[in-house]
């Protein structure tokens, strides 16, 4: 009898219980929404802070003196084959050391700086504007017959949990696309220093 005189007070809460879990599901739901609109409007002012920031580094180093027609102020000299650089701020402190071998690029950041794979830009430009369309095009042209596929070029970000050990880039191709990687990835690792610098 006790059990007959029980059910209706467990199906009450039962119902209720169903209802709060519907409750939860609505709002779980909507709160991912949210959270996905915000994560897209964040990586859009994203880019457009990269976009601009680089747009002006552009500028400085390389528009030419007026009335010259001279080089760059600021020239890479050519990468040799198995030569370890470092990559250095404006001011001359330490960034990362840069190994190259005859397909293979290592960029190991230097002892006294440590570097996340969260702080900018290194998501949304070194990976996203520079690497990855190196990639996309290489994978265009292995589909097309210009470079066979194990031409294409290849990268890992080395980390221990966010924070970044190295960088490999196997492929990178000529002189000119090896000079692009290494003055994006100063003038990158560059950015996260002087980030690292504000926040302490």
């Amino acid at each position: 009898m006790a059990r007959v005189e029980g059910e209706p007070i467990e199906e009450e809460i039962i119902k209720k219980l169903m209802e709060l879990r519907s409750y939860l599901e609505t709002k779980i739901a909507e709160l991912e929404t949210e959270t996905e609109k915000l994560r897209s409007l964040f990586q859009i002012i994203d880019e457009v802070i990269i976009t601009k920031s680089f747009q002006r580094a552009e500028v400085v180093v390389q528009a030419p003196p007026p009335k010259a027609l001279k080089p760059p102020v600021e020239q890479v000299p050519p990468v040799i084959r198995g030569e370890e650089r470092p990559l250095k701020t404006a001011a001359g402190v330490p960034l990362a050391n840069l190994y190259v071998s005859e397909d293979e690029l290592r960029i190991v950041p230097a002892e006294n700086v440590t570097f996340t794979t969260t702080t900018m830009p290194f998501q949304a430009f070194l990976i996203r504007r520079i690497l990855e369309p190196m990639q996309l095009k290489d994978k265009e042209d292995a589909k097309t017959g210009a470079m066979t596929p194990d031409r294409v070029l290849s990268f890992d970000v080395v980390t221990d949990g966010d924070l970044i050990k190295e960088i490999i880039i196997r492929n990178y191709g000529d002189q000119r696309r090896l000079r692009e990687i290494m003055t994006s990835a100063r003038w990158t690792f560059e950015k996260m220093y002087e980030k690292g610098l504000v926040s302490t």
